[in-house]
């Protein structure tokens, strides 16, 4: 196997998950079918597993000029929500896709959850059909709506290729979101190389954060250096952060980080300290 495709596997694959090779039939329907061995082109993945988990999500921009808001959300994943950087691909067709990996699988309707929060916080101004989340919230595996096809691939539509590529060159896409030939495979292999998966525990501080509401000027604020008493497995428990703290970040960063404080508290202190480095 090559490079390109163990980086493929590396980011996107579930645990003992099969290639699909992608075709069509008689009326021009797509056709997946399981593969053994690697198929040589056109290949796709099931983002849901038979057990209903997901480790890759993708955000389809059907429009390329809509390029502004894709990169508008690639740099707010890293510097907002603290994730590492996404896959950029061209569609070969109409416009762009962002690939997020995960590090470990998680619940579709969890996945599901945050793309939606993810698009609802920074693609508002793009009209919903315009924009498509996979996995989606009416996703099914039985009716296969969540099986994608991969980079590098040749769309018989367009005849053209889809593609990763350098997000600092995605604008001279807009008007061609497509190559005219096959990616170069090493090249292709390069860019996923330099990517990341998302950690667990990343993750859900990220969706902790999407789907908490933004706080209004009248909500109260954690206040520096105060007893903050909670819950946790039903006991009443106080914060275990100590009090040698002489900043509020480092102190809004050990609320973060206690696991006996309960989830709210901790998304309060995670916010507080966002807007306190944004200052």
């Amino acid at each position: 196997m090559n490079k390109f495709f163990s980086e493929l596997e590396r980011l996107y694959f579930l645990r003992d998950q099969h290639w699909l090779s992608h075709g069509f039939d008689t009326g021009g329907e797509p056709v997946y079918v399981m593969e053994a061995r690697l198929p040589a082109d056109r290949v796709a993945i099931d983002l849901v597993s038979s057990e209903g988990m997901v480790r890759a999500m993708l955000i389809n921009f059907e429009k390329a000029s809509d390029w502004a808001d894709v990169a508008h959300l690639y740099e707010s994943i890293q510097s907002e929500l603290g994730l590492p950087a996404p896959a950029i691909s061209v569609s070969g067709n109409k416009g762009y896709g962002l690939w997020l990996s995960l590090s470990e699988p998680v619940p579709v309707a969890e996945a599901s959850a945050f793309l939606k929060a993810l698009s609802n916080k920074y693609l508002a101004d793009i009209p919903v059909q315009n924009r498509v989340l996979l996995p989606g919230p009416d996703n099914s595996v039985a009716a296969g709506l969540s099986v994608v096809l991969l980079p590098c691939a040749r769309l018989k539509a367009s005849e053209m290729w889809s593609a990763f590529i350098d997000p600092t060159l995605g604008s001279m896409f807009v008007d061609e979101p497509w190559l005219e030939m096959a990616p170069n495979v090493d090249r292709q292999a390069s860019i996923l190389g330099g990517l990341e998966s998302i950690e667990a525990a990343d993750f859900s501080r990220a969706l902790g954060l999407l789907l908490t509401p933004v706080e209004s000027e009248s909500s109260p604020a954690i206040p520096f250096a105060a007893p903050l008493d909670t819950k946790h497995s039903g006991k009443a428990t106080t914060l275990n952060v100590g009090n040698h703290f002489t900043d509020p970040e480092s102190f809004l960063l050990a609320v973060m980080n206690d696991a006996s404080v309960s989830a709210k508290h901790r998304i309060q202190a995670a916010k507080a300290l966002l807007k306190a480095r944004a200052a």
